[in-house]
């Protein structure tokens, strides 16, 4: 079959004149071009769930007054396009802080409607924070720290972490010396808000996050473990005090019961990056609670996005009707969920089973051509854009609007076309063609390439205990069931062992808040001997042997098991 590419400029241009001088509630039903923007941030007003504001990376700050009806820009500048954060005001809502890429901080008194630049001129701004109780003190993160005002922005600042100098004096191994030694637009500045003098900064390349307990005036560097981490944000739950979720950089969410002294994986159901060479790579980004269950939490990665009912204990992913793979930002109001992605946002009604787009308003793509076809009964039109993501549909049985099905396409495409004998769609792409049988929603990428993994069980036997009055006892354990962690697959940046870490807990630990009665690492090894302070073994109480591994193929594994002395046990490894 011929490739098929339909002018689609005609289309292009009805669609325009019919939305010409239209405002969006007189043009419901007309459909406008497809429409997208990178959404870095969504805040909603406390005082109206409906007032919406998204931040973009490249199209501008955006603003929608009917829960993503219509978005209008609001940028404070048309010099300045990308901007990372959008924030309200905790105790005035018509009170907004902008900025993004050397913007420098910008404030609203109008809901957007005018600006000021505030502070920190020509300053990429990061991420801000603002004291719930006190409005006025405002922590900024800018590429090269923390800054720190008390007096809602106005007068001096203070700078209160120097990233570059932490960098030089600890140190930290950069990937390369000819970066910058700066912060970037992954890492965020979060507080407790039940004790707001608790600041949590995510960190690069020293990994783990930055904390201080006195608003800011000194800082201790932590770390997620003894397995290198980097904790991009640091989110303390809603209702439950000391408990936090670390957002990670490629190791997927962890979660701490007793305030950052120990961390446990909480990724379960999370499936890891679809690429080859393949490490397991989980990035998690834009969580967020509802706020009537902070059970439920939604979250991003950097293959889908992702819901838990409990607590993070186990993740489900959310209907395929959400087509962009990662979503930035989540937002959940009182009625619907949003999602922020880089391709625009998306709203849900049924706690993220469905999803419709909602970005009209937002900037319009360039479309190159269109093909039409029926699947599972139903008509759709598929238009192939410029750039990326380069594909988009909308239902003919309706009118719909246009919504990206470019899920892990990260290509562009040249041509396009419908075979209706098979219910096909199909592009050609820089890297050969892609296939879709569901109408766009999923394509044939290829295959992502595992090493071959050993299906079995970590056995773990006791040796007598130690001679001649050692105070330790061995422990001989034996790993089975993932491959050893061969860092090779990966670039060099993230070859940072150990990869292998065990801890000594009660039963009931992580829940309990306890800490570990005894840590210990390996580089690598699935098997060898673990020497163990004899006084562990005499505390009262079971004990449980805990293990982590950085599984490069599947993300991080753990198993667990009772220590019985004088029975060997097995502990699983669930792959």
């Amino acid at each position: 079959m011929r490739w098929k590419i339909i002018p689609f400029v005609a289309c292009f241009r009805m669609m325009c004149f019919l939305s010409m001088g239209v405002g969006a509630s007189a043009s419901d039903h007309v459909v406008p071009p497809p429409a997208s923007a990178y959404i870095m941030k969504l805040a909603a007003s406390p005082a109206d769930d409906e007032l919406i504001y998204a931040a973009t990376n490249g199209g501008g700050l955006y603003r929608t007054r009917d829960g993503g009806g219509y978005w209008s820009d609001i940028s404070p500048s048309t010099k300045f396009r990308h901007y990372y954060i959008v924030a309200l005001d905790p105790l005035d809502s018509s009170r907004i802080y902008t900025g993004g890429r050397e913007t420098g901080l910008w404030v609203s008194h109008d809901r957007g409607d005018s600006w000021e630049l505030l502070a920190l001129p020509e300053a990429s701004i990061l991420s801000l924070v603002i004291d719930p109780i006190d409005r006025n003190r405002l922590y900024v993160l800018t590429p090269d720290g923390v800054h720190r005002n008390t007096h809602g922005g106005a007068g001096p600042w203070q700078f209160i972490f120097n990233y570059p100098e932490f960098v030089a004096e600890n140190e930290v191994p950069w990937p390369d010396p000819t970066w910058p030694k700066q912060f970037s637009r992954f890492q965020h500045l979060t507080l407790d808000p039940r004790h707001p003098d608790t600041l949590f900064l995510g960190g690069r390349w020293e990994g783990g996050y930055h904390r201080s307990e006195d608003g800011g005036d000194t800082w201790r560097h932590e770390s997620i473990g003894p397995i290198f981490r980097r904790g991009d944000r640091i989110v303390p739950d809603p209702v439950t005090p000391n408990l936090l979720y670390a957002e990670t950089h490629h190791q997927g969410m962890f979660k701490s019961y007793n305030n950052g002294r120990s961390w446990v994986s909480s990724s379960s159901g999370i499936a890891p990056q679809k690429r080859t060479p393949h490490y397991g790579a989980v990035l998690i980004s834009g969580s967020s609670f509802d706020p009537s269950n902070s059970d439920i939490i939604y979250a991003g990665s950097d293959y889908s996005n992702w819901k838990s009912t409990d607590a993070g204990a186990t993740w489900h992913e959310l209907g395929q009707s959400l087509t962009c793979e990662f979503a930035r930002s989540f937002l959940v109001t009182e009625n619907a969920v949003f999602s922020g992605t880089n391709v625009g946002v998306y709203r849900s009604f049924d706690g993220g089973n469905t999803w419709e787009t909602c970005n009209r308003g937002l900037p319009t793509r360039t479309v190159l051509a269109t093909t039409q076809g029926t699947v599972n009964g139903e008509r759709f039109e598929w238009a192939l854009c410029a750039g990326q993501p380069a594909i988009y549909r909308r239902s003919l049985e309706c009118t719909s609007d246009w919504v990206s099905a470019s899920w892990l396409l990260y290509d562009g495409a040249s041509a396009i076309r419908f075979e209706s004998d098979t219910g096909t769609l199909v592009i050609e792409t820089p890297k050969g063609e892609r296939r879709s049988v569901d109408g766009g929603l999923r394509w044939d990428v290829p295959a992502t390439v595992y090493v071959k993994s050993v299906t079995a069980k970590l056995q773990q036997t006791f040796i007598s205990g130690g001679s001649n009055g050692s105070p330790n006892r061995s422990l001989l354990v034996e790993i089975l069931g993932a491959t050893r962690p061969d860092d090779s697959v990966i670039e060099p940046m993230y070859q940072r062992p150990p990869y292998v870490a065990f801890a000594i807990t009660t039963p009931t630990y992580p829940m309990d808040a306890s800490v570990p009665l005894w840590t210990g690492q390996w580089d690598d090894s699935l098997s060898g001997i673990l020497s163990v302070p004899k006084k562990i073994f005499e505390l009262d109480g079971s004990k449980v042997l805990r293990v982590e591994v950085r599984d490069f193929q599947h993300g991080t594994r753990t198993g667990s098991a009772i220590l019985d002395p004088s029975t060997p046990t097995t502990i699983s490894v669930a792959l």
